[in-house]
């Protein structure tokens, strides 16, 4: 067909609406085996749909000179704060009954999954209303040797931006290390937090991710990323001092309800780690190689992933060294501190991040190799001349 991304995006709606469906048909998905199944399709559609859309988006925003991927991400991650937020409060009303249809019991998990079908569905009709130019390069092996060429030149060329950004990500992610499971047990066990609650406060933590991204995109895209994620991380570590709050129940002593304090801290975390996090995201869309934004954008979404893991293994070690345990999380308020101290400490390495902003791109395409043989090689992976096959759209 001549394109790159559409076609996988048809065969992943496609994949996705079926999957979704029974997930919310008792009667498709009876057996565990079947559950589990359409749920793995579910999980894979979630995820390559995300990967495919990301390289629609840094492929449309670096033709655009003006302000290059800040603008796309930021509308991005807006809509995905308000679409996270909807299905929340949506998923915390169904959580509080059983609905029926026609005579059909049909649990809130399986009426919302019913729900969610119609989102592949709609984004298959409207992939009919997308443009896309046709690809200009035909598949071949040459062409795979030189693309995996331009991805080792801009991982290993001086002055290595993309490995210190791979290295702040692993390190911070190791540092805000995951303390979910005490977390959760002090929110039902002692705070009585209900699901239905829980997922009211979500909803609120979602239309903050969406204020987040608004409030970098109006006042600091101009900014420096560096001065971001150095500020934006000690305020990070700073404000998880209100879980400490929480812990010693001061919140009560100053006359603020439990309930009405989650509701502000939560939203308050998710919008400085939205402001912490939007800087990586124009930067590696700005890092991406021409043709390559899928596979390079998804990698280094999947190391960034890879610091969250590293984080809750760390959290896991931490939660062992402090004898925390299901029946007694008595030293929760000590972990707190620590993750808190480590989160601020980062800030030691912030000269890992370069010093420009969303405005001023740092393109993977200027990073040019010093060593002549890797010159040479550079030369023959710039995917020009008569190494291009142009299709007529």
């Amino acid at each position: 067909m001549g394109y790159n991304v559409k076609p996988y995006m048809f065969l992943m709606c496609a994949l996705g609406f079926v999957a979704v469906l029974m997930m919310g048909m008792p009667s498709w998905t009876g057996e565990s085996t079947t559950l589990t199944a359409a749920y793995l399709v579910m999980q894979f559609y979630g995820s390559s749909a995300d990967c495919l859309t990301d390289a629609l988006v840094i492929k449309n925003g670096q033709n655009d000179e003006e302000d290059s991927t800040s603008s796309l991400q930021s509308i991005s991650w807006f809509m995905l704060g308000i679409g996270g937020a909807v299905f929340g409060l949506l998923g915390g009303y169904l959580s509080t009954d059983e609905k029926a249809y026609k005579g059909v019991s049909l649990p809130g998990a399986r009426l919302y999954n019913l729900l969610m079908a119609v989102f592949p569905l709609g984004l298959f009709v409207l992939l009919f209303f997308v443009k896309e130019p046709k690809s200009k390069i035909r598949p071949s092996f040459k062409v795979l040797g030189q693309q995996l060429i331009r991805l080792g030149v801009a991982l290993f060329s001086p002055p290595f931006i993309v490995l210190r950004l791979i290295a702040w990500l692993l390190i911070t992610g190791a540092a805000r290390f995951s303390l979910s499971v005490p977390s959760t047990i002090f929110s039902t066990s002692n705070l009585e937090i209900t699901p239905d609650v829980q997922s009211w406060i979500d909803a609120c933590s979602y239309f903050a991710l969406s204020a987040g991204v608004f409030v970098y995109y109006r006042f600091f895209r101009h900014t420096s990323f560096r001065y971001i994620y150095g500020s934006s991380q000690v305020l990070v570590g700073v404000f998880g001092l209100m879980d400490y709050v929480l812990v010693k129940r001061w919140n009560l002593k100053l006359g603020i309800p439990d309930v009405p304090f989650l509701f502000f801290s939560g939203a308050m975390a998710e919008v400085l780690d939205r402001l912490n996090t939007m800087p990586f995201l124009i930067m590696a869309g700005q890092l991406c190689p021409q043709n390559m934004e899928a596979t390079f954008f998804s990698a280094l979404m999947s190391i960034s992933n890879q610091g969250t893991t590293i984080g809750q293994f760390v959290g896991s070690a931490v939660q062992k060294s402090y004898n925390m345990t299901e029946e007694d999380i008595g030293n929760y308020d000590q972990a707190i501190l620590l993750k808190a101290g480590c989160t601020v400490a980062c800030i030691l390495l912030i000269f890992l991040i370069p010093d420009t902003n969303a405005m001023n791109p740092t393109n993977a395409e200027s990073i040019k190799p010093t060593n002549p043989t890797l010159k040479a090689l550079f030369k023959w992976a710039e995917l020009d001349g008569a190494d291009e096959k142009k299709v007529e759209e």
